[in-house]
């Protein structure tokens, strides 16, 4: 997996991918790190973690 965030240029995980297909854009070819997408929704990381361990725990297909 080649994909890095477009703000930082972190390599990013694939929760970071899956994360940011759920909140913004399922189309998406261009993603956000955890940091700069709490920045991008103006919250805390804390905040994305939670959302992904709860979608995780509902069976989200994004997350593996």
């Amino acid at each position: 997996m080649g994909d890095y965030c477009q703000i930082c240029h972190k390599k990013l995980e694939r929760d970071e991918i899956a994360i940011y297909l759920k909140l913004v854009n399922r189309g998406a070819k261009e993603y956000l790190c955890i940091p700069c997408l709490a920045d991008y929704f103006k919250c805390s990381q804390e905040v994305i973690h939670s959302r992904i361990k709860d979608l995780k725990e509902m069976g989200c297909t994004l997350f593996g």
